[in-house]
């Protein structure tokens, strides 16, 4: 089951934090590349959601439901 656009912005929105750094609870279905699609518009951006979550990501095809990943901005 893949989360909607809907689910994703309350993810977001019920993490973010004070400074321009986001936060995302991963839910089941998602995917390193659609939550860098939606969230910055490009699935190519995964690189820098796993970038910015190696202490988590052992391997990036493999991500848990619960996690919680910071999502950096973007130039």
């Amino acid at each position: 089951t893949q989360a909607t656009s809907v689910d994703h912005d309350q993810r977001v929105a019920a993490t973010n934090t004070p400074s321009d750094t986001r936060r995302l609870i991963v839910v089941r279905g998602d995917n390193l590349w659609n939550i860098a699609h939606r969230h910055y518009g490009a699935g190519y951006h995964h690189t820098v959601i796993f970038g910015a979550n190696q202490d988590q990501i052992r391997d990036p095809h493999l991500i848990y439901p619960g996690q919680v990943f910071t999502l950096p901005k973007v130039n």
